[in-house]
């Protein structure tokens, strides 16, 4: 039984051509594979942090930490042991003219 992460990350729900391709994939994955497990985090309804420096001084060395900083920790913690859990990652992300949209 594998375990597969599935990334959402388009603002437009079901309007995305992106997460209609993402749903057609689990759909055909969970067809051929009845046994394995789906975890799908969608990044815009349940958004991660932009890293800013309280964030980046989350990571630095020493123990006196801000309960905000222990919680950015937690929330790290807890991605990449998400992410260590699965064996199989899929990113789904909105292709804008052939470009991937980044901001300015």
């Amino acid at each position: 039984m594998k375990k597969v992460l599935l990334l959402k990350s388009s603002i437009l729900a079901d309007y995305s051509h992106s997460n209609k391709m993402a749903d057609y994939f689990i759909e055909q994955w969970q067809e051929k594979n009845p046994s394995d497990s789906i975890t799908i985090r969608d990044l815009v309804s349940n958004p991660i942090p932009a890293i800013d420096a309280e964030i980046l001084a989350a990571f630095a060395p020493g123990d006196s930490k801000t309960e905000q900083q222990k919680a950015h920790l937690a929330l790290s913690n807890q991605l990449i042991d998400e992410i260590k859990q699965h064996d199989v990652i899929v990113i789904t992300a909105p292709n804008v003219q052939f470009e991937y949209p980044f901001p300015s």
